[in-house]
């Protein structure tokens, strides 16, 4: 610290000196404490997204299965159509 003149004697402010500690060490706690939740909230972020991204795979087969569900009941319906049909015909 800069000595003050009160101009007599020379001495150092140690209210001034006590005060400015206090700054830097809740300047450098501050800093510790929000990179410490920082870095929480970057390991749940990727803890999320490697989960999205295998429910995304997940997601995209269960919509293909369900696809194939659907177009095998409508080729199925379109069979039986076709056979009434051709069979009513045949009758008449």
């Amino acid at each position: 610290m800069r000595p003050s003149y009160d101009g007599t004697v020379m001495h150092l402010d140690h209210n001034r000196d006590y005060c400015r500690q206090v700054i830097d060490f809740s300047f450098v706690l501050g800093v510790a404490l929000g990179t410490i939740v920082t870095g929480f909230c970057a390991i749940g972020s990727y803890y999320r997204g490697s989960d999205s991204v295998r429910r995304g795979a997940w997601t995209t087969e269960l919509a293909a299965r369900k696809r194939a569900v659907v177009n095998a009941r409508r080729a199925a319906r379109l069979v039986a159509a076709t056979t009434i049909e051709g069979v009513l015909s045949q009758a008449s």
